[in-house]
């Protein structure tokens, strides 16, 4: 499987489009057409986890109704898979992302004390 089918794969409820792997391989330096398994399993996992950024941070609605037909986004499932990716690949949840999702942090300040 390679990168684009596998971060396309696990982001498929968030429609993501060929203009956001290229910046996921502008900016990874990961090609997408190589095989997943060939890559190092945490630079793809950031990777994942950026686009993830992206996607939370557009503008979308959060909700769609048409002709009987409606769909809605959970945002608080979507925050809780972001805070697990950015736990499972050391990356450090982005302020602005916590921010959009409504969901607070406590940072830990005792070794100051």
């Amino acid at each position: 499987m390679t990168i684009r089918a596998y971060i396309t794969d696990k982001l498929k409820a968030y429609g993501i489009t060929e203009a956001q792997l290229v910046d996921l391989s502008i900016s990874s330096g990961l090609k997408l057409d190589s095989d997943v398994m060939d890559n190092d399993p945490t630079a793809v996992g950031i990777a994942l986890t950026q686009t993830l950024e992206e996607c939370i941070l557009a503008p979308r609605l959060s909700s769609v109704s048409e002709s009987g037909f409606s769909m809605s986004w959970n945002y608080d499932s979507v925050g809780k898979y972001y805070l697990w990716l950015c736990r499972k690949w050391g990356v450090t949840p982005n302020d602005d992302v916590l921010g959009m999702l409504g969901i607070s942090t406590i940072i830990d300040r005792t070794d100051n004390w």
